[in-house]
């Protein structure tokens, strides 16, 4: 279960690093064929645990709208690759849509390549632009676990997130620059259930530093008020 919490939390990142405010979708930075961005995940000590590339493919503009394909690699802390895939995010009047099924991929759940897992979830919606004390949508998705002989369900996992909320601005200093930055806050919730019996949950508070069409540059993610990992922007490029 630890393993899934973990993929949940990439793919979490996967989204977050998505452009938080432009005039209209061409502004997107990341949104542009062949840009690539790089995050590293660090423990609440300062170690490595992760390094997760992204590479823009696949951009179709039509009408102000634009669909983009982004491919993902994900690496352990000895930058041995753990996985790889592709998701697809829209862009409509400087609006960006997330469409959480469509980030899942088999390599995401390697620890359960046994067994067939399935997610299901609704669209993340960030607004094209943000000001301090906005509220934005809430978000759900669901993960499933079956085993592939029998089909019965091994475990489910729902992650709620909720209250998120523009704090205000901030400037913030990463590997890849300083930037002004957008902090936003957030609650997500873990329900888990395996072989019908509930488990015990989690609750984590995100902090996201967001730049214009940059998208997010550092994530902080706390449970009971203390530092569990955070996320940072290390390099970019169009």
């Amino acid at each position: 279960m630890k393993n899934l919490v973990n993929c949940l939390l990439i793919l979490l990142i996967a989204v977050l690093a998505l452009p938080a405010k432009a005039q209209n979708c061409n502004e997107y930075m990341l949104l542009s064929n062949n840009a690539q961005y790089e995050i590293l995940t660090y423990n609440n000590k300062d170690k490595l645990e992760s390094r997760a590339t992204y590479h823009v493919k696949n951009v179709n503009r039509n009408n102000g709208k634009v669909e983009a394909t982004i491919q993902t690699k994900i690496y352990d802390n000895k930058d041995k690759p753990v996985s790889e895939g592709e998701f697809t995010v829209g862009c409509d009047g400087g609006n960006i849509s997330m469409d959480m099924r469509s980030m899942m991929n088999p390599g995401m759940m390697e620890a359960y390549k046994n067994m067939e897992v399935s997610m299901e979830g609704d669209k993340m919606l960030y607004p094209g632009s943000l000001k301090a004390g906005q509220k934005l949508e809430d978000g759900t998705m669901t993960i499933t676990v079956k085993d592939s002989g029998s089909g019965q369900t091994m475990s489910t996992m729902a992650m709620k997130i909720t209250d998120r909320t523009v704090e205000g601005k901030e400037s913030i200093k990463v590997p890849a620059g300083t930037y002004d930055s957008y902090k936003i806050s957030q609650n997500t919730e873990m329900e888990n259930r395996a072989m019908g019996m509930k488990m015990p949950g989690m609750r984590i508070q995100t902090i996201e530093y967001y730049v214009p069409n940059i998208g997010m540059v550092r994530s902080e993610s706390y449970r009971n008020g203390k530092l569990m990992s955070y996320s940072v922007l290390n390099k970019v490029s169009k």
